[in-house]
C-alpha cells in the first residue's frame, strides 16, 4: 500500500513527524490506523470541543491555532493556546468522561480527527504511543502545578495586600479581626497576659483644616513609622481608622505596658513632620490601655482601652490612661 498517497491517508509523512504524540514512532507503524481517521477544517471562532460534546475523540492540530478554556466550579477561567503538533480531547477518551474544556479555533485550522475507538486501539498496539501520552500528561501536570502555585501565591499576595493600610503600611481592620481574635483566644486559653492600646492623634482635625489633607497624610505616616520603631517585634499595631491606632501587646505586664505607652507618647511628642513648603509640624497622642481579663473578646478588650483613651483626652491629652475596671482610671503623664 502507498501510505504517502493523499487519497488514502488523511495526513502526510511530514505532518505525521510534527505531531508530538507520534514522536519516535515510524509512520508505517500507525498508517493502518490513520486510514480510519479524517481531517477537519475549522474557521476562526468555530468550536471544536466543549463540555457539551458527546462524541469522544482526539483532535490533533496540524496547522492553525486553537484556544483551550477551562472554567472552574467557582467561576474562574483559565485559557491556554494550543499550537500545531499538540492534541486535545485525549483525557475524555482515556478516562471516558465528558470534556472539561472548550476548544475554539483562533484562526483557520486543520485538525486530524481520531475517533475514540481508534485511539484506544493505537495505544494498545504501540508501546511508544502509550509512553508519549504518559509523557504529555506528565508535562501538563507539571505545568498545571506551576500555574496553581503561582495563582495561589498571587491570591495570597492580594489577600495580604487587602489587609494592609496603603498609606501607613500598617495592618488594617480586616487583619485585626483575624489576628486579634487568634491572639485573644490564645491568651484566654493559656491564661497569658495581653494588653490592648487605643491611640489617637490629638487635634488631628486642626492639622487637616489648617495645612490640608496632604499634610494630614504625612502626619499619619510619620506616626505609624514612629509606632513601629517604639514597639517590640511581637507587638501588633493596626491603623484602626482615621487618626486612631490600636495595638495588641502579647505577654506584656502592666509595668511593661506603661513603659511602652510612655515611650510611644514621648517619641511622637519629639517627632517632627516637615511639609513640602518647609513648615515643621509637631503632634502629640493620647493613649488608653486595658489588660485582658478572663473570657475577653476583641471587642470587649478594645472597648475598655477605648474608654481609657477618652479619659486621657478629657484630661488634657498627650498622656496615657489605664482602665483599672469598675469605672476607675489611672492617668500617667
Amino acid at each position: 500500500m502507498n501510505y504517502d498517497c493523499p487519497e488514502t491517508l488523511p495526513i502526510s509523512r511530514n505532518e505525521f513527524s510534527q505531531i508530538h504524540i507520534f514522536k519516535n514512532i515510524q509512520f508505517e507503524q500507525l498508517a493502518g490506523f490513520l486510514l480510519k481517521c479524517s481531517v477537519k477544517y475549522f474557521d476562526n471562532g468555530e468550536t471544536i470541543l466543549s463540555p457539551a460534546s458527546r462524541q469522544k475523540a482526539v483532535y490533533i492540530l496540524i496547522s492553525g491555532l486553537l484556544q483551550m478554556t477551562v472554567e472552574s466550579e467557582k467561576g474562574g477561567t483559565f485559557s491556554l493556546a494550543v499550537e500545531p503538533g499538540q492534541c486535545v480531547g485525549e483525557m475524555s477518551v482515556l478516562d471516558n468522561t465528558t470534556p472539561c474544556a472548550t476548544i475554539i479555533a483562533k484562526e483557520k485550522s486543520k485538525i486530524l480527527y481520531i475517533p475514540a475507538d481508534t485511539v484506544l486501539s493505537m495505544v494498545r498496539f504501540s508501546h511508544e504511543l502509550c509512553l508519549n501520552f504518559l509523557l504529555m500528561l506528565s508535562q501538563r501536570l507539571r505545568r498545571d502545578n506551576i500555574i496553581v502555585c503561582e495563582e495561589q501565591h498571587h491570591i495570597r499576595c492580594i489577600e495580604e495586600n487587602a489587609k494592609i493600610d496603603p498609606m501607613t503600611g500598617l495592618h488594617n481592620r480586616r487583619w485585626l479581626e483575624d489576628m486579634y481574635t487568634r491572639e485573644i483566644n490564645r491568651s484566654n486559653i493559656g491564661h497569658f497576659k495581653l494588653v490592648a492600646f487605643m491611640l489617637d492623634i490629638d487635634h488631628f482635625k486642626q492639622v487637616n483644616d489648617t495645612y490640608g489633607h496632604l499634610a494630614g497624610d504625612l502626619v499619619l505616616i510619620s506616626v505609624a513609622q514612629t509606632l513601629i520603631r517604639s514597639l517590640r517585634p511581637s507587638d501588633m499595631p493596626v491603623r484602626y481608622g482615621g487618626e486612631e491606632f490600636s495595638i495588641f501587646l502579647p505577654g506584656a505586664t502592666d509595668e511593661q505596658a506603661k513603659i511602652v505607652a510612655s515611650r510611644i507618647r514621648n517619641n511622637i511628642e519629639n517627632m517632627s513632620v516637615t511639609l513640602n513648603d518647609g513648615t515643621i509640624l509637631q503632634v502629640t497622642v493620647s493613649i488608653g490601655y486595658a489588660e485582658r481579663i478572663d473570657n475577653d473578646t476583641v471587642e470587649s478588650l478594645i472597648e475598655r482601652a477605648d474608654k481609657a483613651l477618652y479619659y486621657a483626652k478629657e484630661n488634657g491629652r498627650n498622656c496615657v490612661s489605664k482602665n483599672c475596671g469598675g469605672g476607675k482610671f489611672e492617668l500617667l503623664r
